[in-house]
């Protein structure tokens, strides 16, 4: 269970902004249960603590911006990830820290500025964390939380916070995700037999290209995740419509993935067989969308540019669907 569950964590997004750049943390975890599973949180991503008997422990682990945040963690019986500490700003390469388990109270060098406000704000939810965040609107926590629950928020009350933002804040990644967001869902609701606006989307090369086509030609869309395995086998079946194609359809595979590092570099030897139209979700535009509820999701689109199929997960039955395209 605990396996597959942080196999599935890996499937969260969030963002990128600077180039990977490494992050080792040292310290000692006081007052531990015997046999219980301890994690450190790195952004989204688990990473396993090998704490030895005096709890002293040391990790590395990637993160992709200036400023970033860790936070310790169990995972319960029932496979769920239970936070035991605020989520810790920092920017430094070198983490020292000191955790006693018992209470959860830590100890740290240089933290943040905003670190209060971040702790405040994450012991809120609702519109009473909305508030607060109104009240520090351009401070990093601030946008990462509203990004975090922008979903949560009604899209007036999302639209006032994003207009009150400074011009450098519409510039983070958070900001920029919370806009994509905003210009996603105010598009008509996508239905079968509606026709889909076009959009753009980043490629491999860094130019941004159409996702409709105007080629009078049907579609494949699949909306994939490199962190989840049925995405990756879906290569596979992508690979082969591919080869039975023969111009009949155009194939689209959308990523929406965290970073532009794990989607061009992780799983490379499954993801060199594409040779179609292959493109990244940065700012979550596509899965807000295409309303899209699990990897992976295939979109049929007909040659008019309309929705025909919402083909989801990777089973016999939606190989069967996809095949019969090119039949």
């Amino acid at each position: 269970m605990k396996n597959l569950f942080l196999t599935l964590t890996l499937c969260l997004s969030i963002y990128q902004v600077q180039a990977q750049r490494t992050v080792k943390f040292i310290g000692q975890i006081k007052n531990t249960n015997p046999g219980e599973y301890i994690y450190l949180g790195l952004e989204d991503v688990l990473l396993p603590l090998k704490v030895m008997e005096d709890g002293t422990f040391e990790v590395e682990g990637n993160i992709e911006q200036k400023h970033s945040f860790f936070y310790f963690a169990k995972i319960s019986k029932r496979g769920k990830i239970e936070n035991q500490t605020p989520r810790i700003w920092f920017e430094a390469d070198l983490i020292k820290i000191t955790l006693d388990w018992s209470n959860k109270s830590y100890q740290t060098e240089r933290l943040m500025p905003f670190q209060s406000i971040s702790e405040n704000i994450e012991l809120l939810d609702g519109y009473e964390q909305f508030k607060l965040i109104l009240k520090n609107p351009n401070e990093i926590p601030s946008l990462y939380f509203a990004d975090l629950s922008k979903e949560k928020y009604k899209i007036s009350d999302l639209e006032e916070y994003f207009d009150t933002l400074s011009e450098k804040s519409k510039k983070s990644i958070y900001a920029k995700r919370i806009e994509s967001y905003l210009s996603a869902i105010k598009r008509p609701s996508l239905k079968k037999g509606k026709s889909v606006e076009n959009f753009q989307l980043p490629n491999e090369k860094n130019m941004y290209v159409d996702v409709i086509n105007s080629k009078n030609k049907p579609q494949v869309i699949a909306l994939l995740s490199s962190g989840c395995a049925y995405s990756i086998a879906s290569i596979n079946l992508l690979e082969q419509l591919s080869e039975l194609n023969k111009g009949k359809i155009e194939i689209v595979s959308i990523w929406d993935d965290k970073s532009k590092n794990t989607w061009l570099n992780s799983h490379q030897d499954e993801k060199s067989k594409i040779t179609w139209t292959n493109l990244w979700d940065e700012f979550g535009f596509a899965k807000t969308y295409l309303n899209r509820k699990m990897w992976p999701t295939f979109y049929v689109i007909n040659e008019n540019g309309e929705l025909t199929k919402i083909l989801k997960g990777y089973d016999k039955k939606t190989a069967n669907e996809l095949k019969r395209l090119v039949e």
